[in-house]
């Protein structure tokens, strides 16, 4: 059985997620890295999951600040990296870029071939039109739609050239075990890559189960994930059923 690839979710997730250090950390363990893409006021790309910060008992959006400015402003000042140094910094890693606006289509896609880092990444997006957009933009490019609820499952159909579903392990606490198991196996038998992620769930209690329908594990703490029992539950093959029925 193919052993699913490992990705740092932001790296590790934490106080430092999104980070070069947290990056560096996660490819000890892991096998690549996920991060998430917004813009600042002047153009420039950075690795940021929300669209603002609180800093000093003030909210600041991204999209407000120049490059500078949210170095001079974020609690992490100058750790926050811009999309530039982290394809500079890791070169041939497997990535999986998050992006999380519309206007950051073009830029990511530009700096990711000057990098010559096409092979090596995936886009994913929440949003549909995101989704369109880069499918559109770059055909050969590897794109998957991430579930973030119900409303996201009517889309899979309708987008058409996609490589993956991106799919959280939360949905169980909403569809219910079994009902999220035959979803994987639909996507699956739609010819499209599972990637697995977390949002609030324990995912050293479900990751095993869900392993044996799973082409890559997006992990919180792929540190824990790779020592608790990563290799020997997929060796076992998780439930015994899930990928059979």
């Amino acid at each position: 059985m193919k052993q699913p690839k490992v990705l740092g979710h932001r790296g590790f997730r934490g106080r430092l997620e999104n980070t070069l250090p947290a990056f560096r950390r996660a490819l000890k363990y892991a096998d690549g890295i996920e991060f998430d893409i917004r813009l600042t006021s002047d153009g420039k790309l950075v690795v940021h999951h929300d669209d603002s910060f609180y800093a000093d008992g003030s909210r600041y959006r991204l999209r407000a600040l120049s490059l500078r400015e949210l170095w001079k402003l974020h609690p992490l000042g100058r750790l926050v990296p811009t999309v530039e140094e982290v394809l500079r910094s890791f070169p041939n890693v497997f990535l999986n870029a998050d992006v999380k606006e519309i206007e950051a289509v073009e830029g990511i896609l530009k700096l990711v071939e000057e990098h010559r880092a096409l092979e090596n990444t995936v886009f994913s997006s929440e949003n549909p039109e995101i989704v369109k957009t880069i499918l559109r933009e770059c055909p050969e490019c590897r794109v998957g739609l991430s579930i973030v609820g119900y409303s996201s499952v009517p889309w899979i159909p309708r987008l058409g050239g996609m490589s993956s579903i991106h799919v959280p392990i939360d949905a169980v606490s909403y569809i219910g075990y079994r009902p999220l198991v035959v979803l994987l196996r639909t996507l699956r038998r739609r010819g499209l890559k599972v990637y697995i992620w977390n949002y609030r769930m324990n995912e050293l209690a479900w990751v095993p189960r869900l392993l044996p329908l799973a082409d890559a594990v997006i992990s919180d703490d792929p540190a824990r994930l790779r020592k608790g029992f990563y290799v020997r539950d997929l060796s076992e093959g998780g439930d015994g059923d899930v990928g059979t029925r």
